[in-house]
């Protein structure tokens, strides 16, 4: 785990770029905590499944149209390395449970995301999203995609980054974060233990935040530190995973 210092910083974004759920900007005091480096791997849950104390995510399954046709868990290329996905909010978090950790909250990843107090646009920095610096959804992307009869997709980058789906974590060494976390852009979207809400508290749901993009992003805008995702926690999908914090 990487030790990330506490402090204060102004959450969310007012860029042109931003959905209105990242507004307004405010500012947020963040305690220290720990971040995991990587995301959690297909080993690393494997581990938790043989001791019991973790359910098996969706598995692989050669059907065309199914999104399990990109899970990592028992795909015949082992994948061991990759980031489970296929996961839901419960099993991320009995995962964490388990070697005493915990989802981090939405404001714990935007801090660690986006430098601390630096405010940075991406991990890295403000450089435009390429094949050197996340697993997203590059010039062998969109092929993969329309083989399994998924809908089209228009690449982020033309470049190939030799993994048309997840790649094995900490592949992206340039795209780290300030205190050196890997993949807090691309590969998976993170699970979070944050409720969804607006800024304001307005309007509520019964949602988790996820954060970060995914290996299937071919929008640069999905990639940027402060931008929000939310799902039902029961979801599972081919773009959904985690790490922990303590």
């Amino acid at each position: 785990m990487v030790e990330i210092p506490g402090g204060s910083f102004a959450m969310g974004s007012a860029d042109a770029d931003a959905n209105a759920n990242e507004q307004s900007v405010h500012t947020v005091q963040v305690a220290t905590f720990r971040l995991d480096k990587t995301e959690v791997t297909v080993a690393d849950y494997a581990a938790c499944v043989a001791a019991k104390k973790c359910s098996e995510p969706e598995a692989y399954l050669n059907e065309r149209g199914s999104f399990r046709s990109c899970c990592n868990w028992r795909h015949p290329d082992k994948r061991l390395e990759h980031p489970i996905n296929c996961v839901d909010f419960a099993q991320a978090t009995a995962y964490c449970a388990w070697l005493g950790k915990r989802l981090p909250s939405e404001e714990e990843w935007e801090y660690a995301a986006r430098g601390g107090s630096e405010g940075r646009k991406y991990p890295w920095g403000n450089q435009a999203p390429d094949s050197t610096l996340l697993s997203a959804c590059g010039g062998e992307c969109p092929g993969n995609l329309l083989a399994k009869r998924f809908a089209a997709v228009s690449p982020m980058h033309e470049a190939k980054d030799a993994w048309p789906e997840t790649a094995p974590v900490g592949s992206f060494p340039a795209g780290a974060s300030k205190h050196g976390v890997l993949d807090l852009a691309g590969n998976v979207w993170e699970w979070t233990a944050t409720l969804y809400a607006t800024y304001d508290g307005k309007s509520r749901e019964a949602k988790r935040v996820l954060r970060g993009g995914s290996w299937g992003g071919g929008d640069p805008r999905t990639e940027r530190a402060t931008n929000r995702f939310r799902l039902a926690p029961g979801s599972r999908g081919q773009f959904l995973g985690f790490r922990c914090a303590k």
